[in-house]
């Protein structure tokens, strides 16, 4: 039996050969929006939801400056300590009305995965359903003026001084089927050819040393950024580490990060060796650290192993639904919550020492869950530019049920249609088909004792597949039938279900 570092290992190992394979191949360039930018994004802030701001205490003295000019966004914030090893009593101490955002200011070495999924967790317990119902970010920095400067361009986009331009580049990162100093930046994206419909798009693949000195401006006017690659806390493998970050040329941006452990500030767990050890990152080096110190003005990544495909997964969400970055977050989790058959997969505590006997789909659930927002969660740094992944069709059943037809809507939103954590139906590849929907509930729909996967169509032929899990999200009067049902690849986000005729028929009792 592999060990869980030798599973991981592979994992990761898997990921970043399928980036070189695509990055090597050239026929895949998506023209439409390549290269030049277009008009800058339309960027808001919800400002219509309760939100809670939530300092511990070395932060609450440290940020003040901070947090009281994230004020000129949200006036009528509440403020709330937040005790990092208990948080599940700020959440009991919660009244009427009940925050929907909340903003969370903490000092970088006081946070790690740990902290983070104590909070994912006591987030999900403000009601009886598995699903997070605070969006969160949290702000920090490497020092109070830092954390200062990062808010104070989260103002500025606010007030219209800044803008995010209308680009948007995807760093790969490394490629060993390129030379070691050979460097490609190239119009066009196989990853998420979507964002070719409102967004000069170019995509950066380069060998082991060719993101040289000389390329810290390559970045330069874009938006939306996507890092990926194989990550630790002070760098991307063969691509740029925790100092450079620093140097970077970059324009006023989101930044999407899929590497492991890019999100950590401070301590970390490496699970190299198969038996955890704790270690720390210095401020100074740590590549989190540097993307806020730079011109971010949000930034997404995980603070344990995680892997490259729920990022895109992220930034497809966006582009169909111009929702908040506290949405985008919260549909992460809602990922996770259905991966994982309609629950929250247990988050233990880690600890030095520590075996990891877990399964492939097991650390890569976790290692999702780890995935947090550095920011404001009201930011929405788009409008809608696309259609969604999946058309949902509903109509009565027998006298007290529903009968769902889900069909594909958007095939561009390929990562959208790619279950990351199961393999079993996939002939070989990576990762299964799948189709993930929020079904709207009727208010006079009976509590739902049972829902039946028919039958899945494509191509007028019956299909093999299965539903991986369902739960009912309650959130705020509405109710929504989570759901997400698989089908086997055919190829790296490639299947038979990815075609328009294709459907699947659920019935809800």
């Amino acid at each position: 039996m592999r060990s869980a570092a030798d599973r991981f290992g592979l994992i990761i190992g898997l990921i970043a050969g399928l980036t070189g394979l695509i990055i090597g191949v050239t026929s895949w360039l998506n023209t439409a929006g390549a290269g030049n930018p277009r008009e800058p994004l339309a960027s808001s802030f919800v400002l219509d939801k309760p939100i809670v701001f939530l300092a511990t205490d070395k932060a609450r003295q440290e940020y003040a400056e901070a947090i009281n000019l994230l004020k000129q966004i949200h006036p009528d914030a509440r403020e709330l300590s937040f005790d990092a090893a208990n948080p599940q009593e700020v959440i009991a101490g919660f009244t009427e009305p009940e925050p929907q955002y909340a903003i969370v200011f903490i000092c970088p070495e006081e946070l790690d995965v740990n902290v983070a999924w104590n909070w994912l967790k006591a987030c999900t317990q403000i009601d009886d359903d598995p699903f997070v119902d605070l969006r969160t970010g949290f702000i920090t920095g490497t020092s109070p003026q830092k954390v200062t400067d990062f808010v104070a361009r989260i103002v500025s986009l606010h007030q219209g001084k800044i803008q995010l331009a209308g680009k948007f580049i995807d760093h790969l990162g490394g490629n060993q089927m390129l030379g070691k100093t050979d460097f490609q930046q190239i119009p066009g994206n196989f990853m998420v050819p979507v964002y070719g419909e409102r967004l000069g798009v170019e995509s950066i693949s380069h060998g082991a040393q060719g993101f040289s000195k000389e390329r810290l401006n390559c970045l330069q006017g874009a938006g939306i950024i996507h890092f990926g690659g194989h990550g630790y806390p002070d760098q991307i493998v063969d691509t740029l580490n925790g100092v450079y970050a620093r140097k970077l040329g970059l324009s006023p941006a989101v930044i999407f990060n899929g590497a492991c452990y890019t999100g950590v500030t401070g301590n970390w767990f490496d699970v190299s060796t198969g038996k955890l050890q704790e270690k720390k990152v210095k401020p100074e080096t740590a590549f989190a650290l540097g993307m806020l110190e730079n011109n971010a003005v949000a930034y997404l990544a995980a603070l344990h192993p995680d892997h490259g495909i729920p990022v895109y997964q992220e930034m497809e969400y966006l582009a169909w639904s111009g929702a908040s970055l506290g949405d985008v977050i919260k549909y992460t989790y809602d990922g996770v919550v259905i991966g994982n058959g309609g629950k929250m997969p247990e988050l233990p505590k880690l600890v030095t020492g520590m075996s990891l006997n877990w399964s492939p789909a097991e650390i890569m659930l976790r290692g999702t869950a780890a995935r947090v927002l550095f920011g404001d969660p009201t930011l929405s740094p788009l409008r809608a530019f696309t259609r969604p992944p999946i058309k949902v069709n509903i109509s009565t059943f027998a006298d007290s049920g529903l009968r769902v037809e889900l069909s594909p809507e958007n095939l561009l939103l390929k990562a959208s249609f790619t279950n990351t954590f199961a393999a079993e139906l996939a002939n070989g590849n990576p990762f299964n088909d799948r189709a993930h929907a929020k079904v709207p509930l009727p208010e006079d729909l009976p509590e739902i004792s049972e829902v039946l996967l028919e039958k899945i169509s494509a191509g007028g032929k019956e299909m093999k597949g299965r539903l991986v899990g369902y739960a009912i999200e309650r959130d705020r009067g509405s109710r929504f039938l989570h759901l997400q049902v698989d089908m086997p690849a055919s190829g790296y986000m490639t299947g038979d279900f990815r075609r328009q005729d294709s459907s699947i028929v659920i019935t809800i009792r």
